[in-house]
C-alpha cells in the first residue's frame, strides 16, 4: 500500500507532466460514456478554463465489489454525464480519485 508521501509525490509528478503536455480532461460524448475510463491523469493540475465540480473515489484494480467505499467501474460509468470532463486527480495502489470537470 502506498504511504501518503508517495501518493502526494505521484500527484505532483502527474500534475507537472499534465501541465507540460497541456493535458485536459476527457469530455464525455454521452451519459455513461465508457471511454471515460481512459481519462488522463492530471494529478494536482487544473487546466486553465476548467474547474472541478465533483470527485469520485473509484476502484482501479478491477476487483472491487458493489457496496464497498470505492465505486466499481460500472457504478462510476453510470454517473458520467455528457459534456463534462473527467480526469484522474489522485492515484492510490488500488483506487483513484476521478475529478468531474466543467468548462468555464
Amino acid at each position: 500500500m502506498y504511504d501518503l508521501a508517495t501518493i502526494i509525490k505521484m500527484e505532483r509528478e502527474a500534475g507537472r507532466y499534465a501541465k507540460r503536455n497541456r493535458l485536459e480532461p476527457l469530455v464525455a460524448r454521452y451519459d455513461g460514456d465508457e471511454l471515460i475510463l481512459k481519462c488522463p491523469d492530471l494529478g494536482n493540475y487544473i487546466p486553465k478554463g476548467w474547474r472541478v465540480i465533483h470527485e469520485f473515489f473509484v476502484d482501479s484494480s478491477g476487483f472491487g465489489e458493489p457496496g464497498e467505499m470505492a465505486l466499481t467501474a460500472k457504478q462510476f460509468i453510470s454517473k458520467v454525464k455528457e459534456g463534462l470532463g473527467y480526469a484522474i486527480t489522485q492515484t492510490g495502489q488500488f483506487q483513484v480519485y476521478i475529478g468531474e470537470f466543467e468548462e468555464l
